[in-house]
Formats: structure tokens, C-alpha cells, sequence
């Protein structure tokens, strides 16, 4: 066992004290005992087992139980110690609590004695701390200590240990012993066994007792059974008598109840009829003056509203008109505006070529003089150097004299040519100078033709798309004016739809209400027959057939007529009274309510006049014959229900028929339209006229709904079509406007066009000019090619001779010549250059004088279009002032106009409301009227009724008196007459007279029975106070009987778990169960102990060897210590039948998993008490027992195995001492022996 992990007290003994006990002679201390393992050895023979022997002598065991007859037998008795007078064990116990190793605390105060003697006279006193007491209280203090004295589980005796394992399941004889009562004596619910045979013995008696009653009241009970049957009868006479007056009585009671309360309902409801029709005529008369305030306002609103909206028109139609002149000026002006600044723009590059024009005349002007000045500069260095060069020539005159004169003469020739070609080619450069002027000037007014035709070209193009869009618009315009005039018209149709509306339906109200009041009753009798048809369906009552209108088909053209003309189609058809009255039993159980139940068997006297022969007027059908059944005996229900109503085509054919006909059975006449000719009203008629009435209702108001909304639709739509009108009107002159400018802008560059095209063109005189300058050029070209090929000759021999005087006069020669060429060819340009300016000057001044006119032209245009803006501006000011007028008085009506409309919204919705509460009040007031004229007819009929009721109930309790003379007036709880059936009531008369008519009763038989009655019931009575007591008896028993089961399971299975641990443990790897023989009773069979050792198969325990038995018995006896420890544990000689193995493995148990308890074993197995914590030596000199006791712990060398040894020595050495003792007094020689120290 675990030791405890909190330290508690437990019980030890200390020591022993032997005196004259058996084998011991004298006072010898046995101990003192360690806390836990204390192992007794000594050799066979020496009194070990006696320790054990004093021990149970203490405890109260006799002395047979110890191997003795007389208690005086175990007075110590040898050679040296005869005649002793009394022998006493005393054993000291104290209660420690345990600390780590070997040490403990005793508690203090807890030690004390517990001591026996043995007289030599057989008998023996016990004594507590030296108090004398009785066996019973020595007993009672070791069990209260923990010792379990009843089961003495803390010693086993030598041999033992293999009886636990032997015991048999269950005892087989009372005060054996078998495992059952082994385990169950453990576990405590063997206290509970006498309790519960003392309830069995009670039990039985209780049953016979019981048994015996049981059989007389059989014989009173079957003496009783045969005067019941006229018994029974005439009490069900008498009560059938009283039962058929009390449901009349109830019946009528209920009748009168419910009139009273209709004709107080009905009285109350009169006046509040009353009542209200004057309220609400009073109330009428205030809605008819306030509705007539509300139109007067309505009408004043309107009006307000409509000059507003004429003067919100008028402001709009000037606002429109001032709208399409601000377009048209504003148009006008950007027009100006764009062809001032392209004006602006011309006069600008006027004015630009007429600066540069005049610049460069200016710079032509300034060069020309500086260019005549070169040339002459020129001139003057060409003579200095052609006379340098004359110079240098002369200097080889002689050597080209030849060349110069050949060279003058050639000159001479050459001269003229060269005049010629250099007037020429002036003329030339002039020419060609000119012609250049005029095609720049030409290619600039193509240029400004170019622009001008993109301009026309885009004008033409936005004209074209504004006047697309102003198409547009008019169709637009003309789609939105028709929009108009729908919405206009729709808005005038609806509005008359719904004054019409109106009207009926406030008529259509005033009728639903008459039909109202007529056919309240007739809804509620339907929802009962409805209710009582869904419980029909489950099929609890064989008997009934269903529903009329279920039971039979009519070809779809009669439904109409058969629905209208047959008020009984919900009338539920049953076979007999018994079924109508178990109907009337379902619906009054499951509070269904009422319904009308038509029974065949009464209708059978029917069936003559259904089967006879009629011959119908005009040939007409009847409705009956138009009917087809599935069951031949349902026609007797349809015939009921039709008789013989006719089916005519329309309502002429049936008035002619009703009123016509002289035979009165066929003045019933229904037409297949559903229109019904009868002499009563029907009241499916009147509902289906009230439910036509409501659906015509229904959709007249679906109809008002659906107007008012086409109304709010058409006004929307209007109001739509106007907001789009205005937008397409104001759009519409835009556009015009837009149009018009850029066809006037058009037009404009159309015209200017030709001006750009005849100034592109060449004029007569720039054509001329170009003609005869192109011919001038050309003659003069081929002039001068003329000229140089004719004096091509003579220049090349001018070039020869010119060659050869170069090269005659040497380098500084050929320089100075290329300096005079030089020369003269910068004076040639510098001449050509003043002459060419010359030319452009003349043709420049032609140009400025008509570039002036155009800048003046210009300017003049610019100031013509400045002063047209000018005015435009003034008249766009003028008519923004004006349109700011025009507009605050426009916005002024418009917010006028918005607050009017939602003035007349307003007075619209209340004179609306104010209408319908009118038209609310109306209804009332007829609904209110017809209800007081039901009232009052009602009130008429309920108190006849009352009178008729009050008569017919007194009659019929003076009758009931004659049946019940000793009961009071029957009187029907209030409770019944408020829920009661009085239908049921009168139908269960009917049932009860017809039963009663065929009852002869023994009146007599009542009181005969009475008598046996009471007898009957006292020993009934007795019967239920035994069967009462054997109840309680029984339940005693049995909770005892439970008690017992669910302790012992609870510690058997609390067992059995710890011991398979403890097996498995101590086996190294077996396994051991204890097994319930009968597991559903556990005290009948008792219980098996099986064991299966490791390595081999599961066996009884009686089967195993003694070791193997061995190991079992201590795994159940350290289970037991587990499930209720006790302190004290003694054993004698267990380890006998094991081997060296299981001895240490039980020995290292005990030693390692035994610390909350204290364990004495006797053992002669050294690896079993070499592992005890305290040696106790037995040995025996002269006869008598003495003892030594050593701690192992104390001997340092050799361990347990020295210790044991050790111990035995001093058990030797001892005996030893004793012995040289002895023969010292006989003279012998002494042997040397070495005693250890204790």
C-alpha cells in the first residue's frame, strides 16, 4: 500500500510482556516492535508462534482456539517453573504519527495497556491500563482503535494463508465461511443481512394475510355482482327518468339563458345603435358644413391658382420673347464682333506690309546713294589701278606692244557689243525685279481666298446643323404639344372616372351594410360545419357518411343553381341516432362547436314521395334528378335537401313556373344562373349576395385606386409635357438665331469671296504689265545671248591676248590685273545694286499708294462695326434690365404659383378626407338603422320565447321531483348554461325516451344491493390497509435488499481492481479476478477467485500449487488492506510454500509499499527477514522461552545478511550463557562466546 502523502495517527503496539505465558517462565519483553517490519525468528520449537498465541490471548480468543481446553492449560508449566497460580500478557500500544525513516511522534496521552490473565482456576480477567474491564469493552476499544477484531484480518496463522485461497464461493451451511461471506464481512453490508431477513419474515406474513382477505372479499364481491345486473337496471331507469328531465330542464335553461342574454345584448345593442345613429347624424351634419368650408376654399384656391398660373404664362410668354431677342442680339453681336476683329486683323496686315513697305523704301532710299557712292569710290580705285596697271604695261610696252594694239583693236571692235549687252542686262535685272513684286503680291490674295473659303465652308456647315436641329425641335415640339393634350384629356377622363367611382361606391357600401346585418348568424353556423367536417376525416365513428355537398356530383352547368338552391349541402349525413349522438359527443369533447346532422334512418318515411312520378312544368328538370350518388341510400339525403325545386334557364322561365304554376310543390324554382325564386328567403342566397356585394366592393375600390393613380399620372405627365415645351420653345429661336448668323456670316464671305477670287486673279493692267515684262524678258534674253555669240569671237580673242600680256608682265602684272577685274566687278554690283533698288523703289511706291487706300478703307469699316457693337451693347443692357424686370416677376408667381398648388394640394387631401369620412359616416348610418330594425324584431321574438321557456321548465321540475323526492330543485351551473350545448341536451332527451321505452326495471333490486354494497366496502377497506402495510413492508425489503447490493458491488469491484494490481505486481506479469458466479445476483452463488500465473492459462485457485495459492491469498489480503487498512498486521510463517524468488518479491512489498501500517512476521526464510526493520530472537533454555531483540540498522558490516546472522548469533550466544551457567552449578568447564551488543 502507498503510504499516505499527509501523515495521520495510527495504532502500534510497542512491545510485549509475556509472564508465565505457555512457554515463557517468568516476565520477558517481547520487542520493543518497530513502526512498520518487524520479522520473529528463532529456531523450530523455540515458541515463536506463542508470541502470536499472546497476542490472540489478549484479544479475547479461548482457549481452543489456541490449541488448549482450559484456559489454565496455557499457565506455564516446566521442570523449573511448576504450580504457577496465573499467567498474564500484557501488550502496550500508543499511537504515533509517522515522520521520514524510522522515526515517528507518539501522540501524547495515547499509550496504554491492554492485559489478560490466565488463573489457574479457568479463569481470566482483562484489564485496561491496569483498569479491570469485561471482554465486551476490551473488544469495543481495539475496534474503535482500528483492530478488526471481527474478521481478525490483521493475523494469519501458520498454514492460513493458503486457506483464504480455498474458501468456497458462497457458504454451504449457515456459519461456515466462504468467500462471499469473507469479502462481504470486509466490506460491511453483512450487517444488513438480519434487517432484511427480519423484513422477509414479516413480508410473507403480510402476503398470507393479504391472501386470505383477498378470499373472502371475492365471495362478498361475486354476491354483489349478481344484484348488480337489476340493480344496475332500475338505477338506470330512474337516472335515465332524471337525466331526460334535467337535459330538458338544462336544454331549455340554456335557451332561456341565451335568449335573456340576446335579449339584454340585443337591448343594449339598441340603445348604442341608437345612440350612435343620433351621434353620427350629429357628427354628418358637422363633416357636411366643414366639407362645404373646405370646397368653398377649395374653389377660392383653385381660382387663385389659375390666375397665377395666367400670370406666371404671361411672365413666362414675355420672358420667352425677350428671351429669343436677347439670342437674336447677342447673335448679332458676336457676328459684329467676329467680322470687326477680322477686320481688325486685315487692318493690321495692312498696316504691317505698309510699315515693311516703307521701311524697305526707306533702306532703298538710304542704300541708293551709299551704292552710287561705292560705285564712284569703285571707280576712282578701278582708275588708279588701271593706271598702276598702265604703268606695269608700259613697263613691257615693247614686249607687248603687239598684244595692246591687237588687244585696242579688238576692243575697239568689242566695245559696242559690250554697250549693247550691258544695257540689256539692265533691263533685265529692272524687269525681272518688277515681276517678282507683282507674284508675291498675287500669292498673298490667294492665300486670303484660301481662308475665306474654310470660313464659308464651316458657316454653311453650323447652318446646315441648326437648321437640322430647329426640324428636330419642331417635331419635338409638336410630340410634346400632343403629349400635352393626352395628359390633358386622360386627366379630365380620370377625373370624371373618379367622381363616378365615388358615387358607387358609397352606394355599394350603403347595400353591403343592410346585407351585413342579415347574415351574421349564417357565418358562424358555417365555420362550426367546417370544423365538425375536419374532424370527420379521421373516421372515429363508422356511421357517418360526410358532408351532403360531398356525397354527390352534378354536371358543372347546375353548379351554380344547386349551390344556391340547397342550404343543407353542409349538413352532415350519419345512419342512425347512436351515430348523430356520438358526433354531438366529439364536438362537445373537443369544443368544435354545433353542427346539423341528418339522420337516414329517420328520413326513411321519405321515401315514397321520392320515388313517385311528377310531370314538371314546361318540362323543366328537377334538381334532385340532376344529382348522381355513389350509394343508392344517400338519395333519401338529397331529396330531403331539394324536394322538388326546379331548374329553369333564366329568371323568366322561373318567375313564369313559380307564380304560374297551380301545383304549390314546384314553387321552388332556382334559374342556372343561381337566381332563386323560393317562398321564404334563403340564407345561401342572402350570403352570396352579400359576398357578390363585398366583391363588387372590392373591385370598385380597386377601380378608384387604379384612377386616381392613371390622375396623378396624367397630372405628372402634364406637368412633364409643359417643362419640355418651355425648354424646346427657348431652344428653338436659339437655334433660329444661331442659323441665321452663319448664313448671314455665310453670305458675308460668299460675297467677300468674289472680291478675294477677282484680287487673285491677274488684273488687265498686272497682266499686261506681267506679259510685257515675261516678252521684255525674253527679247531681251535672247538679246543678250544674241550679242554674246556674236561677240563671242572677239572676246575669246580678247581673252587670248589678254592670256598673253598676263603672262608677258609676270606675277606683279597678273595681280594688278586681277585687282583692276576686281575692281570692276564690285562696281558692276555696286551699279547693278543702286539700279536694281532704283526699280523695286518705283514698283514699291505703286504698291504704298494702294496699300494706304486699303488701311483707310479698313479703318473706316472698323469704326463702322465699333459703333453697330456699340448699339448692340446698348439694346443687349437695355433688354438684360428689362429681363431682370420680367424675371423677379416670373420667379415672384412662380413661388406664388407653388405655394397656391401646395395650398390646393392641401385643401384637395382635406376635402378628400372630409368626402370620405362623409361617405364613411353614410354607410354607418345605414348599417346602424338596419341594425336597430333587427333589434327590435329580435326583442318581439326573444320575449315570447322567455315566456314560453319559463313555463315548460317549471312543468318539468315538478316532474323531476317525483323520481329524486329527496334531492333539491336541479338547478344548471352557471358554467353550463354560459358553454352548454342545447341541442346536445334536446337530442339526448330524444336518446333517452327512446331508451326508456323499452326498460321494465326491478325498482327493489336498489336497496338489496345497497346493503351488500357497504359490506363489500368495509372489507375493502381492511383489504387496502394490509395491501397498504405489505406495500410498506415490501418497500423496506426491497430498499434494504438494495442498500446491501449497491454497497457490496461497490466494494467488491473496488476489490477486485486492486487486487489484479496487487497479483500483477507481486507476479511480475500475472493476472487475478475475482468472478461473480451469478453476476445478477451476487448473494446466490457466491464468488470464484480465478488466477492465471505469468506464462500460463487463467485457473481456479484450488488448482494452483501451494506457492502459487500462496501468492494469491497475499494479493487478496493486501488488496483487503488497501480497501479498509488496519494497523496491525501479524503473520506467521506465510512465506513457507514460496521460493527464494517470491519471497523477496513478497518480503521488498512489504518492506517498500507497507509504511502506514505496522507488520510482525515470524519467518525462518532469511531473504525475507533480513529485509526487517527490527530482528525479534526466540530460543528456548530449560524449557523456556526467552527473547532478545537487536536493530539491524545498528551493525555496520555485512548488511542485512550479517544482521540476520548477527541475530541468531545472539539468540546462540544466549542460549550459550544459560547453558555455562548451568554448568557452573554442575561444575562444568565454561565455554568462551561472544554476546553482541543490543
Amino acid at each position: 500500500m502507498m503510504e499516505a502523502e499527509h501523515p495521520k495517527k495510527r495504532l502500534m503496539i510497542r512491545e510485549m510482556v509475556l509472564e508465565n505465558f505457555k512457554s515463557y517462565a517468568g516476565a520477558q519483553h517481547v520487542g520493543p516492535f518497530h513502526k512498520c517490519f518487524s520479522s520473529v525468528v528463532g529456531p523450530n520449537g523455540s515458541g515463536k508462534s506463542n508470541v502470536i498465541d499472546a497476542m490472540l490471548f489478549v484479544f479475547g480468543r479461548r482457549a481452543k482456539q489456541l490449541r488448549f481446553n482450559k484456559v489454565a492449560e496455557l499457565i506455564h508449566n516446566s521442570t523449573n517453573h511448576r504450580d504457577l497460580e496465573r499467567a498474564c500478557v500484557t501488550v502496550h500500544f500508543q499511537e504515533i504519527i509517522d515522520l521520514e525513516g524510522d522515526a515517528y511522534d507518539v501522540i501524547p496521552g495515547s499509550e496504554f495497556t491492554v492485559a489478560r490473565t490466565a488463573n489457574r482456576n479457568n479463569t481470566s480477567d482483562y484489564y485496561v491500563n491496569g483498569k479491570r474491564l469485561n471482554v465486551k469493552e476490551v473488544t469495543t476499544l481495539l475496534k474503535a482503535k482500528g483492530i478488526d477484531l471481527d474478521n481478525n484480518r490483521f493475523l494469519i496463522l501458520q498454514g492460513e494463508v493458503e486457506q483464504i485461497s480455498l474458501m468456497k464461493p458462497k457458504a454451504e451451511e449457515k456459519g461456515d465461511t466462504g468467500l462471499l461471506e469473507y469479502l462481504e464481512d470486509i466490506i460491511g453490508t453483512d450487517r444488513l443481512i438480519p434487517q432484511i431477513e427480519a423484513e422477509a419474515k414479516k413480508l410473507e406474513d403480510m402476503n398470507e394475510r393479504r391472501q386470505a382477505m383477498v378470499g373472502k372479499l371475492k365471495g362478498v364481491e361475486k354476491e354483489l355482482s349478481g344484484l348488480e345486473g337489476k340493480k344496475v337496471e332500475a338505477e338506470a331507469y330512474i337516472s335515465k327518468q332524471a337525466e331526460r328531465l334535467r337535459c330538458s330542464i338544462l336544454g331549455n335553461s340554456i335557451n332561456k339563458h341565451r335568449d335573456e342574454a340576446k335579449l339584454a345584448d340585443n337591448e343594449a345593442k339598441h340603445t348604442k345603435f341608437a345612440e350612435r345613429l343620433v351621434h353620427e347624424r350629429s357628427k354628418r351634419a358637422e363633416y357636411d358644413k366643414e366639407l362645404k368650408k373646405v370646397e368653398e376654399e377649395y374653389g377660392t384656391a383653385e381660382k387663385a391658382l389659375e390666375a397665377a398660373s395666367r400670370e406666371a404664362e404671361a411672365a413666362a410668354a414675355a420672358m420667352k420673347e425677350l428671351e429669343q431677342r436677347d439670342v437674336k442680339i447677342r447673335m448679332d453681336l458676336k457676328h459684329l464682333k467676329t467680322k470687326r476683329q477680322k477686320a481688325q486683323q486685315k487692318h493690321k496686315n495692312e498696316s504691317d506690309q505698309l510699315a515693311a513697305l516703307e521701311a524697305d523704301m526707306a533702306r532703298w532710299k538710304s542704300e541708293i546713294p551709299a551704292d552710287q557712292a561705292a560705285a564712284e569710290s569703285l571707280g576712282q580705285q578701278l582708275e588708279d589701278s588701271e593706271a598702276k596697271l598702265e604703268a606695269l604695261q608700259d613697263s613691257i610696252k615693247g614686249e607687248v606692244e603687239g598684244y595692246h594694239q591687237q588687244m585696242s583693236k579688238v576692243r575697239a571692235e568689242l566695245a559696242p557689243w559690250e554697250s549693247q549687252m550691258a544695257e540689256v542686262q539692265s533691263a533685265i535685272d529692272v524687269a525681272t525685279s518688277e515681276r517678282d513684286l507683282l507674284l508675291k503680291q498675287q500669292q498673298e490674295a490667294k492665300d486670303r481666298l484660301a481662308g475665306a473659303q474654310e470660313a464659308l465652308a464651316a458657316a454653311k456647315r453650323v447652318a446646315a446643323e441648326k437648321e437640322a436641329e430647329i426640324q428636330q425641335i419642331s417635331s419635338d415640339l409638336e410630340a410634346q404639344r400632343q403629349a400635352a393634350e393626352q395628359a390633358r384629356q386622360q386627366l379630365a377622363a380620370s377625373s370624371q372616372q373618379e367622381q363616378q367611382l365615388e358615387g358607387q361606391l358609397r352606394r355599394l357600401r350603403t347595400t353591403c351594410a343592410g346585407l351585413k346585418a342579415d347574415s351574421s348568424s349564417a357565418a358562424s353556423q358555417s365555420a362550426v360545419v367546417k370544423a365538425l367536417q375536419a374532424a370527420r376525416a379521421s373516421g372515429d365513428i363508422p356511421g357517418v357518411y360526410g358532408r351532403l355537398g360531398d356525397l354527390g356530383a352534378v354536371d358543372a352547368k347546375y353548379d351554380v343553381a344547386i349551390s344556391t338552391a340547397c342550404a343543407a349541402l353542409d349538413y352532415i349525413v350519419v345512419e342512425s341516432t347512436s351515430d348523430a349522438q356520438r358526433c354531438v359527443e366529439l364536438l362537445r369533447r373537443n369544443h368544435l362547436g354545433v353542427a346539423t346532422c341528418l339522420i337516414l334512418e329517420k328520413q326513411k318515411g321519405l321515401a315514397a314521395s321520392m320515388n313517385e312520378r311528377v310531370q314538371t312544368p314546361e318540362g323543366v328538370p328537377r334538381l334532385f334528378d340532376l344529382v348522381s350518388v355513389s350509394d343508392p341510400k344517400l338519395r333519401l339525403a338529397f331529396w330531403y335537401a331539394l324536394r322538388n325545386t326546379l331548374v329553369a334557364a333564366d329568371l323568366d322561365q322561373a318567375s313564369r313556373i313559380a307564380y304560374g304554376c297551380k301545383d304549390k310543390r314546384f314553387s321552388r324554382v332556382v334559374t342556372v344562373a343561381g337566381q332563386l325564386i323560393a317562398a321564404a328567403a334563403d340564407g345561401k342566397a342572402a350570403a352570396k349576395e352579400l359576398a357578390a356585394t363585398e366583391g363588387q366592393l372590392a373591385e370598385i375600390e380597386g377601380q378608384l385606386r387604379q384612377t386616381r393613380n392613371e390622375r396623378d399620372a396624367a397630372e405628372q405627365a402634364l406637368a412633364a409635357a409643359g417643362r419640355a415645351l418651355a425648354q424646346l420653345e427657348l431652344a428653338a429661336p436659339k437655334a433660329a438665331q444661331v442659323a441665321k448668323a452663319k448664313r448671314e456670316e455665310a453670305a458675308d464671305l460668299q460675297a467677300r469671296l468674289a472680291e478675294l477670287k477677282a484680287a487673285v486673279e491677274v488684273r488687265s493692267d498686272h497682266a499686261s504689265r506681267l506679259s510685257e515684262l515675261s516678252s521684255q524678258l525674253a527679247a531681251s534674253n535672247a538679246q543678250l545671248a544674241k550679242l554674246r555669240a556674236s561677240c563671242a569671237g572677239l572676246q575669246k580673242k580678247v581673252a587670248g591676248l589678254q592670256e598673253k600680256i598676263d603672262n608677258a608682265g609676270g606675277e606683279p602684272l597678273r595681280k594688278q590685273k586681277e585687282r583692276v577685274a576686281s575692281l570692276q566687278s564690285k562696281q558692276q554690283e555696286a551699279s547693278a545694286s543702286a539700279t536694281k533698288k532704283g526699280v523695286q523703289l518705283k514698283a514699291a511706291s505703286k504698291q504704298l499708294d494702294k496699300l494706304k487706300k486699303d488701311i483707310s478703307k479698313s479703318a473706316a469699316e472698323q469704326e463702322k462695326l465699333a459703333g453697330e457693337i456699340e448699339a448692340a451693347m446698348q439694346l443687349l443692357n437695355a433688354l438684360t434690365e428689362e429681363a431682370g424686370a420680367v424675371m423677379a416677376r416670373q420667379e415672384e408667381m412662380g413661388e406664388q404659383q407653388q405655394q397656391l398648388a401646395a395650398l390646393l394640394q392641401e385643401v384637395k387631401e382635406r376635402k378628400d378626407k372630409k368626402q370620405e369620412e362623409v361617405s364613411v359616416i353614410a354607410s354607418v348610418e345605414v348599417e346602424l338603422e338596419a341594425a336597430i330594425e333587427k333589434c327590435k324584431g329580435a326583442e318581439k321574438d326573444l320575449a315570447k320565447s322567455l315566456r314560453e321557456l319559463a313555463k315548460a321548465i317549471a312543468a318539468e321540475q315538478t316532474e323531476l321531483k317525483k323520481y329524486q323526492p329527496d334531492s333539491e330543485a336541479f338547478v344548471v351551473p352557471p358554467e353550463q348554461l354560459e358553454g352548454g350545448d342545447p341541442q346536445e341536451a334536446f337530442f339526448r332527451v330524444t336518446v333517452l325516451e327512446e331508451e326508456l321505452r323499452v326498460m321494465a326495471p326491478d325498482l327493489g333490486a336498489i336497496q338489496a344491493y345497497r346493503d351488500k354494497e357497504a359490506d363489500f366496502a368495509a372489507r375493502q377497506t381492511e383489504y387496502a390497509t394490509v395491501t397498504a402495510e405489505r406495500d410498506e413492508v415490501r418497500g423496506r425489503y426491497d430498499g434494504l435488499r438494495k442498500s446491501r447490493l449497491d454497497g457490496f458491488m461497490a466494494g467488491f469491484n473496488a476489490i477486485s481492481l486492486k487486487l489484479k494490481e496487487m497479483y500483477q505486481m507481486i507476479t511480475l506479469g500475472g493476472d487475478a479476478e475475482l468472478e461473480l458466479v451469478d453476476t445478477l445476483d451476487p448473494f446466490s452463488e457466491g464468488i470464484v477467485f480465478s488466477v492465471r500465473p505469468p506464462k500460463k492459462s487463467w485457473k481456479h485457485i484450488a488448482n494452483l500449487s501451494g506457492g502459487e495459492k500462496t501468492l494469491s491469498s497475499l494479493s487478496l489480503v493486501f488488496a483487503l488492506h488497501h480497501y479498509k487498512p488496519t494497523p496491525l498486521y501479524v503473520m506467521d510463517e506465510i512465506d513457507a510454500a514460496l521460493d527464494f524468488k517470491n519471497v523477496s518479491i513478497v518480503g521488498h512489498y512489504i518492506k517498500e509499499r507497507t509504511k502506514n501500517a505496522q507488520f510482525v512476521i515470524i519467518s525462518l526464510r532469511n531473504n525475507m527477514f533480513e529485509l526487517a526493520d527490527r530482528l525479534v530472537g526466540i530460543y528456548k533454555t530449560d524449557n523456556a522461552t526467552k527473547t532478545v531483540t537487536i536493530n539491524p540498522h545498528q551493525f555496520v558490516v555485512g548488511g542485512g545478511a550479517a544482521a540476520a546472522g548477527k541475530a541468531r548469533g545472539a539468540a546462540a550466544a544466549a542460549g550459550d550463557a544459560e547453558e555455562q551457567q548451568d554448568q557452573q552449578q554442575q561444575g562444568l568447564p565454561q565455554q568462551q562466546q561472544a554476546v553482541p551488543v543490543s
